[in-house]
């Protein structure tokens, strides 16, 4: 028997029609992408958690869900989204809690997994590659539902245990223990396990936070991945912020830390290449940095959008990000944008393309990323996690949740959805 398909919250199917001066495209590829986060990827628990599928991949990714949902911020004033999100929130922080170093999970403790990298490996954990952005997305969509909705019911208890235990944790990975992390998976791509016999690249401490795998699930070429420590600093101070009022040792804590990454930032991310000063991708705090960028957010590319000044630094930073001067940047008969060596030469993703206009100054060129996703779209109406710059057709993943829903950011940031309480 097929099982009814929920109608979209009343909010929502409003904000979809008023997209209609984008054109019926818009319209129906966001549409497609709510109804499927809607439908889909959201497994509901009688509990009130929400557990998010990140696509065709039976998981929960800490970061892709913060991703997935948070376009819905916009339209917390109807109680069915709130509630949402909520319970989003609610099923990260259970995850969090039993491993905090873990990137991905499953629906219960099935012992399902991408690969047991540890013996010790929990049964909730599909993956386990510590990613520092799984952390700063979390407290991002705590404080974004926070800001726009009013409510505080999601910050429990429970919520502020598990924020000092990630400070601590925090704390502890800008003084890595390599002892404490070893990464290994045989007969795997190289960017799918850690170098130097699993303990990644050498590196001396400076202030910034170890990561040991980028937002892609790519392993670090060097261990101080700059977006994700330049998206820490951003939410520890809001973390300070909010806890002066709950926890005054943790709120002084996270203030410590943030300025701390601020100072390494200034010292170590920003490099000089080809005569400009831009930030590196990742550096190693001995001299050695990586500048490209990569699709995946927290990134270079995406750094005014996730709160940093429109600087000089960030504008030749994006000029060498949109150009061959960044390996993962490429152009062909069907477009130009961003990818990734998790998907390899001449893709580009989507959700690159997106977030390129959501950080354009420009209307006209918001619109052009726009018209661009639209145009490469499969011909089953899906917007992938990747596609051949020579033939869309030629795609990865069948259906990629955090892609559509940048998608979905992008077309209701251009019609002048970012706030719909009037809807």
């Amino acid at each position: 028997m097929t099982t009814a398909r929920a109608s979209l919250p009343l909010m929502l199917r409003r904000a979809i029609g008023e997209l209609a001066h984008l054109g019926s495209t818009t319209q129906e590829l966001t549409e497609a992408a709510l109804d499927r986060l809607w439908n889909d990827a959201a497994i509901r628990q009688s509990d009130g958690k929400v557990f998010i599928l990140t696509g065709d991949i039976p998981a929960m990714w800490i970061r892709d869900s913060v991703w997935q949902v948070r376009p819905l911020l916009r339209f917390v004033g109807d109680a069915e989204v709130l509630g949402f999100v909520q319970g989003v929130i609610a099923a990260q922080k259970h995850f969090l809690a039993i491993d905090p170093y873990a990137n991905a999970f499953n629906l219960e403790p099935n012992g399902n997994c991408w690969h047991k990298d540890f013996a010790d490996q929990s049964p909730w954990v599909f993956e386990r590659k510590f990613e520092l952005d799984s952390i700063t997305s979390f407290l991002q969509l705590s404080f974004d539902l926070r800001e726009a909705s009013g409510s505080d019911a999601h910050l429990d208890g429970d919520w502020w245990r598990l924020a000092r235990v990630l400070v601590v944790l925090l704390w502890r990975e800008t003084q890595h223990d390599p002892a404490t992390y070893r990464f290994v998976r045989t007969n795997s791509p190289k960017h799918d396990y850690l170098s130097n016999d699993g303990y990644g690249a050498a590196y001396a401490d400076c202030g910034l936070i170890w990561s040991a795998f980028r937002p892609s699930d790519d392993a670090c070429e060097l261990p101080f991945h700059v977006p994700s420590n330049i998206h820490a600093q951003l939410q520890l101070r809001r973390l300070a912020a909010f806890a002066s009022a709950h926890d005054t040792s943790l709120a002084q804590s996270a203030t410590r830390l943030a300025n701390q990454l601020s100072a390494a930032i200034a010292k170590f991310a920003i490099v000089k290449h080809l005569g400009s000063e831009i930030y590196a991708y990742e550096v190693d705090g001995r001299g050695g940095a990586i500048v490209q960028d990569d699709a995946n957010y927290p990134s270079l590319l995406s750094l005014p959008w996730l709160g940093i000044q429109r600087d000089e630094t960030y504008r030749k930073t994006r000029a060498l990000v949109l150009n061959a001067a960044n390996p993962w940047f490429f152009c062909g008969e069907f477009g130009s944008g961003v990818g990734s060596p998790h998907t390899g030469e001449n893709m580009i993703w989507p959700l690159a393309i997106a977030m390129q206009g959501l950080t354009e100054e420009q209307p006209a060129a918001q619109l052009a990323a726009l018209r661009l996703i639209e145009r490469t779209r499969s011909k089953s109406g899906f917007i992938h996690e990747s596609f051949d710059v020579a033939d869309p057709e030629h795609f990865t993943r069948d259906w990629f949740s955090w892609a559509e829903m940048t998608y979905a950011e992008l077309a209701f940031t251009i019609a002048g959805l970012d706030n719909a309480s009037a809807l």
